[in-house]
């Protein structure tokens, strides 16, 4: 059986790529065959390949530099949003062309695991007309909400999940990564998260905790 996901986020540096690092090696463990894309990305450096999202998802595939395009295509220097950075190198996103990119992948039989990651947040501008929500709606899959927890986040949750149930979007889990700056705790974050979210199992890591049982109830969500 062929499972996919989305992992979005509430905003930038929230631990997306550290989470789906943690996906890829998990089901390649447990004998998975995994294809992960990163279609667009702000900021990237091929100088600095190994600190970036693109190559820390190489590296957990265990693929090479040559795989760089068939993971993140939508490559742009400056970390901005993919619209404002596509702008400054005069290009544009067209995003029928992604999506198709996306659904191909999806579509790929050899794989029984796809995971997709976004740019930003759920709502960042992919180019004038069209967000990562809307490439959301478009793919139809699975969503993991990557949260953190630093104050303010409790909000940035709720108005996320809230546009995702909006659109009738299956949020299978909402993962919450500690934050490192401004970290109200991921308990009392947990414990407030609770009494809004009651359809999605909502779970956290602690600041460099790789709890494998956690990664594997992730997994099974979907």
């Amino acid at each position: 059986m062929q499972k996919y996901a989305f992992i979005t986020s509430t905003g930038t540096n929230i631990g997306k790529t550290f989470l789906t690092a943690m996906l890829i090696k998990r089901a390649i463990k447990i004998n998975h065959k995994v294809n992960a894309l990163k279609p667009i990305i702000s900021g990237f450096n091929i100088n600095d390949l190994n600190v970036t999202d693109t190559g820390i998802i190489l590296d957990s595939l265990k693929g090479s530099i040559n795989d760089i395009d068939k993971i993140s295509p939508w490559r742009f220097r400056d970390p901005l949003s993919p619209d404002m950075a596509a702008k400054n190198e005069e290009k544009t996103i067209n995003f029928t062309d992604l999506v198709n990119f996306c659904i191909n992948n999806i579509n790929n039989k050899n794989y029984d695991l796809t995971l997709i990651e976004g740019v930003g947040g759920t709502m960042v501008p992919i180019n004038e007309k069209y967000t990562i929500m809307d490439l959301i709606i478009a793919l139809n899959i699975p969503v993991i909400l990557t949260i953190g927890s630093y104050l303010g986040s409790i909000s940035h949750t709720l108005n996320a999940y809230e546009i995702l149930n909006k659109h009738n979007i299956n949020v299978s889990s909402v993962v919450m990564m500690q934050s490192e700056i401004n970290d109200v705790g991921c308990e009392a974050t947990l414990n407030s998260l609770e009494n809004y979210i009651k359809d999605s199992p909502i779970i956290y890591f602690k600041r460099n905790d790789i709890d494998y049982l956690k990664v594997d109830k992730i997994l099974n969500y979907l």
